[in-house]
C-alpha cells in the first residue's frame, strides 16, 4: 500500500483547526482503542475455548498496537506543541479567527500570508516583515499598524487594568487565560546604568 496525494492544497488549515481536529481524532482513537481491547479479549476467550491458533491473533494485535502507538505519539506531541503557553492557539477561538480573516480581506494579502498571520499572531511590526513579502512596498506602515491592531483585538484581547495607583502601584495584565501580576517598585527610573 502506498500513499498518494489526491488533491494538493485542497484546503488551508490554521493551527487552531489542526488542534481541534487532533483533539477530535484523539477522542475517536481512544474510543476505538477501548472497543479493540474488548474485541481482543473476546477473541482470546474464544481462542482459548476452541484451542485455535492464538499466536496469529497475538501477532496481529501487536502490529495494530504498534501502528496505533506511533500515531498516538505523533498526535500527542502535536497537541502538546499547539497547546503550549507561547502558542496563540491557546487564546484563539473559531469566531475570533473568522473575524480576523474577514478583517484581513480588505488588504492585499495572499491566502498563505493571512494563514500565517492567524497562526503566528504577530504582536510587533518586525514579525509582519517575516510573514508578508515586500510588506513596505505593498502595504505601508499605517496598514501594518492596523494589521497588528486587528490581531491584538481579535486574538489576544489584551485588557490591562490598573488596580492601585501611586508608589508601588500594582498592575494586573490579562491575556486570556494567562494573568500576570506585576508590582512596580519606586526608584527604578532614577537608577544609573
Amino acid at each position: 500500500m502506498s500513499m498518494e496525494v489526491v488533491s494538493a492544497r485542497s484546503a488551508l488549515l490554521s493551527n487552531y483547526e489542526v488542534l481541534t481536529l487532533l483533539k477530535e481524532l484523539e477522542g475517536d482513537q481512544l474510543s476505538r482503542q477501548k472497543t479493540a481491547l474488548r474485541i481482543k479479549k473476546e477473541e482470546e476467550e474464544r481462542a482459548a475455548n476452541k484451542l485455535t491458533d492464538t499466536a496469529t491473533i497475538q501477532t496481529n494485535a501487536r502490529v495494530q498496537e504498534s501502528i496505533c502507538e506511533n500515531l498516538r505519539t505523533v498526535e500527542f506531541e502535536a497537541i502538546q506543541y499547539l497547546e503550549a503557553e507561547y502558542q496563540p492557539t491557546r487564546s484563539q477561538s473559531p469566531g475570533a479567527i473568522t473575524q480576523l480573516i474577514k478583517a484581513l480581506g480588505k488588504y492585499d494579502l495572499t491566502k498563505a500570508e493571512k494563514l500565517q498571520i492567524v497562526n503566528l499572531a504577530p504582536q510587533q511590526l518586525v514579525e509582519l516583515y517575516v510573514i508578508v513579502e515586500e510588506i513596505e512596498e505593498r502595504l505601508g506602515h499605517s496598514v501594518m499598524e492596523e494589521i497588528i491592531g486587528l490581531v491584538k483585538s481579535s486574538v489576544y484581547n489584551p485588557d490591562p487594568e490598573v488596580v492601585e495607583e501611586g508608589e508601588g502601584q500594582k498592575v494586573i495584565m490579562s491575556y486570556g487565560e494567562h494573568d500576570a501580576d506585576y508590582e512596580e517598585r519606586p526608584g527604578w527610573e532614577g537608577m544609573k546604568t
